[in-house]
């Protein structure tokens, strides 16, 4: 086999299998056990907490353990854990002790997913290759809801083997060393955002997606809970109702068919979001992710409406498409060097543990007592989500920049330090092939900027040149210009090139205007450059 089809093979077991059908196991076969056998929702909560706080914790060790090789058996203690709950059932005590095991080692089996894509695949093609193997992972979503609204124990049957099979093939290649998951960025990104900031923001609201999916999967999985009993029907219900008569038409249940059409959608949505975040930026994907989740919820109101219905369908499937692949791609965007489980960890923890509340949302939602107020509660909800959505445009004006600002480091091409007699004090070259008499060049410069001021009457500085596939970027300090020849005009190449003019500024003012003709003395200046532009 070679290198590129073990690559594409791991990614497949890692991503599709190892990733979907630990994450399905929460909300298909598990979700109806608790709501057709009438177990406890606190089993619920037991799974997706669990869950939560093993991504955190389990991060954290991942990173600092020196050999990870071993990881890869929490994919074959997982698929263990599954089988034995299918022969325990019957016991409560044991089977909720394997239900709070299976959430732990759910968390871990996330991560190396996750991580593996981070750590493989150029940041300019995650996005795609992530929603390309999440959309497998969804067909996988797809087929174990259609098995389990035949047999819920043939589907954690199934999930348990696929997860064994995963762990033995994947610590396989591993241990011969024809697949290596180095669990660190293959290009460090560059941190002209404040990190903490953008990262609290996105699990802020991965939180509350998170929450959005437990109130939802609830609504329609507790569906029993108001057509069962005599209760008044209150304007929302009314519409579950019709969504439930839809359902029952097929002879799935609610939730698989539910998983069944969002699966099935998200096999073509994951790769076309994954793409679209590679080509404009992850942020712009995941605001238009954020703000659809209001408006699911206010579309409940319009179910009783086939059309309507179907438009809440196709929003729905296309948050959890695109939140799904932001999990698998910011995560590994934001982390540094040997952190990379860790910041994983951070985003499955966020959806995991909103999960769990949106469970006891629900729950308490739908408590008989409160039927008579639930359009009320249901209003409530979706103004209190509207308001989160709203986090990332308030408090997160820079963050991740598109893919080829996080390339920048390969749009270099040539710094010039010039004074404002069009000496050149500082000539610094980023490609080595790359030969330019350097006084001539400035020259030039200075000829143009001279001529297009006189042109046009203004005191207004030229502030770029830009010949086909050459740009010439320029900022000004007191006595001085700097000049960057770069093959683009990126944004953060702006931010470092006037960043770089600040210190020189700060640093060389009285050098520069005293200046006697000695080029050295702005050797350091050599070394700014490298700081700001290091690659």
């Amino acid at each position: 086999m070679t290198k590129f089809d073990i690559q594409n093979f791991s990614h497949f077991l890692l991503v599709s299998v190892g990733v979907m059908t630990t994450m399905t196991f929460g909300f298909v076969p598990f979700l109806n056990l608790v709501f057709h056998y009438g177990i406890d929702v606190m089993w619920m909560e037991t799974f997706w907490m669990s869950f939560g706080f093993s991504s955190l914790l389990c991060g954290i060790i991942i990173d600092k353990i020196k050999n990870k090789n071993y990881f890869f058996l929490s994919f074959i203690i997982w698929g263990t854990l599954a089988l034995l709950l299918i022969f325990f059932y019957g016991n409560v005590q044991i089977s909720l002790f394997l239900v709070l095991l299976l959430g732990i080692f759910t968390g871990p089996n996330v991560i190396i997913g996750t991580s593996y894509i981070g750590s493989n695949i150029q940041i300019n093609k995650r996005g795609l290759n992530a929603g390309l193997y999440l959309g497998i992972g969804w067909g996988f979503v797809s087929v174990t809801a259609l098995i389990s609204a035949f047999n819920i124990f043939l589907n954690i049957f199934i999930l348990g083997i696929i997860n064994i099979i995963v762990g033995v093939v994947s610590f396989y290649l591993i241990r011969t060393k024809k697949l290596e998951l180095l669990y660190q960025p293959l290009i460090t990104i560059p941190r002209d955002f404040d990190v903490k900031r953008a990262g609290l923001v996105y699990w802020t609201s991965t939180l509350v997606f998170g929450m959005f999916l437990g109130i939802i999967v609830f609504l329609l999985g507790a569906n029993t809970r108001f057509f069962e009993a005599n209760m008044p029907m209150s304007f929302y219900l009314k519409n579950l109702g019709y969504y439930v008569q839809f359902a029952d038409t097929f002879g799935l249940g609610l939730i698989n068919l539910d998983f069944l059409v969002i699966g099935g959608m998200n096999l073509v949505l994951s790769p076309a979001f994954g793409k679209l975040m590679d080509k404009y930026g992850r942020k712009h994907i995941f605001f238009i992710s954020n703000m659809l989740i209001p408006t699911v919820l206010v579309f409940l109101v319009f179910w009783e409406i086939f059309a309507f219905m179907i438009i809440s369908v196709v929003f729905y499937s296309t948050i959890t498409a695109s939140y799904v692949i932001i999990i698998c791609t910011v995560w590994s965007d934001f982390s540094p060097k040997n952190n990379m489980a860790r910041f994983n960890g951070y985003g499955w923890s966020s959806v995991a543990i909103g999960g769990g509340l949106g469970f006891i949302i629900a729950n308490i939602m739908t408590l008989p007592a409160l039927n008579q107020f639930i359009d009320t509660m249901i209003l409530v909800t979706i103004f209190l989500i509207s308001e989160f959505s709203l986090i990332p445009f308030v408090f997160m004006k820079e963050s991740l920049p598109p893919a080829e600002e996080m390339e920048w480091d390969k749009e270099l091409i040539h710094l010039y330090v010039i004074n404002e007699g069009g000496i050149v004090l500082i000539d610094y070259s980023f490609q080595k092939s790359e030969q330019v008499d350097a006084d001539l060049f400035v020259g030039g410069i200075s000829g143009v900027q001279a001529i297009l001021q006189e042109m046009t009457h203004s005191d207004q500085r030229l502030k770029i040149i830009d010949h086909e596939d050459k740009k010439l970027l320029f900022e000004y300090g007191k006595q001085f210009s700097v000049a960057l020849l770069a093959s683009k005009d990126l944004k953060i190449l702006r931010t470092k090139l006037k960043n770089l003019t600040e210190e020189i500024q700060n640093v060389f003012w009285e050098t520069i205007a005293s200046w006697d003709g000695n080029i050295e003395v702005f050797n350091p200046i050599n070394t700014m450059i490298r700081n700001y532009f290091s690659i």
